[in-house]
């Protein structure tokens, strides 16, 4: 993919592409681009097509229809796809990790393979607290968080420019958590694009400003967080100085409003035309009012509610 006018070319892009295993499309007509020093947060269901999306970016699996770029690059020619593959970092599920390397040989050997030198290793590992007797053994015989860390090093040690994470927080506790987000932010900042694919929707929620969607295989949106919050509707609990069916009915006919339900003098609605809601409580007996932005998950609820679930 050639760059617009000298500017950058993206970091991530998908043109129309899908990959089918016999009659079955695991993904259909997938059209994606992640600007260079993006953070996108990449979300779906189990079975939604998340894990195949990745695998056709890092180039495990060739699409059936389609082209994948990464980095300028196009992932179907050989040389192409390895100079690519030089400035990316993955941190993939640990169950894929050799149980009987230790963690020392996997960060050489996946140094070597990456073809950049470990510049940032001991800095990741002091920042996650990883012991030296944790890289003497072998991965098979330590916790799923300790793992974990090593997996993240791994997939950061070379300063990638492009750094591809999926479920990075799996098996890690609290404080561990708060160290990796650190070390995102760090990553962010000095300019590398982040695709970060997580279940964990309060995740996605402070890491990333955009994000992707994914439902049977398709993008369902692709959107800035706050512009898909724009589209919902808010909560609003409203306490009245006294009630009466005059309110009752305003409320009513408030548009776009639902689920509207009293609790003695307290009401609660939902509705997304906020200017008309303010507009007439400020013609009744407010004692107290309190709005609730739709968070992530409402957004996420909305799109999938509806969604069987199948298998990637």
């Amino acid at each position: 993919m050639v760059a617009v006018n000298g500017s950058a070319p993206p970091a991530i892009a998908l043109q129309h592409v899908s990959k089918r295993y016999g009659d079955f499309e695991a993904v259909s007509d997938l059209n994606l681009r992640v600007e260079a020093g993006e953070v996108l947060g990449f979300l779906g269901p189990n079975g939604a097509g998340k894990t195949t999306t990745i695998r056709l970016l890092l180039g495990f699996l060739r699409p059936t229809a389609g082209t994948v770029h990464l980095l300028g690059q196009d992932m179907a020619v050989p040389k192409a796809a390895l100079h690519a593959r030089s400035q990316l970092g993955f941190v993939p599920d640990v169950a894929g990790l050799d149980p009987a390397a230790t963690g020392k040989w996997l960060l050489d050997e996946l140094a070597r393979l990456q073809r950049r030198p470990p510049v940032d290793r001991e800095r990741l590992i002091d920042a996650l607290e990883l012991r030296s007797q944790d890289l003497r053994q072998p991965m098979g015989q330590l916790s799923r968080g300790t793992r974990q860390k090593i997996n993240i090093v791994q997939g950061m040690q070379h300063r990638p420019d492009l750094l591809i994470l999926d479920e990075p927080t799996e098996g890690l506790d609290p404080l561990a958590k708060r160290a990796l987000f650190n070390l995102l932010r760090e990553t962010h900042v000095r300019g590398a694009t982040i695709f970060f694919s997580s279940h964990v929707l309060s995740e996605v929620e402070e890491l990333c400003d955009r994000v992707a969607l994914i439902r049977s295989g398709r993008l369902a949106a692709v959107d800035r967080i706050d512009d898909l919050r724009a589209q919902m509707q808010r909560r609003v609990t409203v306490q009245f100085a006294a009630n009466t069916f005059t309110i009752e009915a305003q409320l009513a006919a408030l548009p776009d409003i639902t689920d509207l339900t009293q609790t003695d003098s307290r009401w609660q609605f939902l509705t997304s035309d906020l200017p008309a809601t303010l507009r007439l409580l400020a013609t009744l007996p407010v004692v107290d009012v309190a709005i609730e932005p739709p968070s992530l998950e409402d957004v996420f609820l909305r799109y999938y509610r509806t969604e069987g679930q199948r298998h990637e």
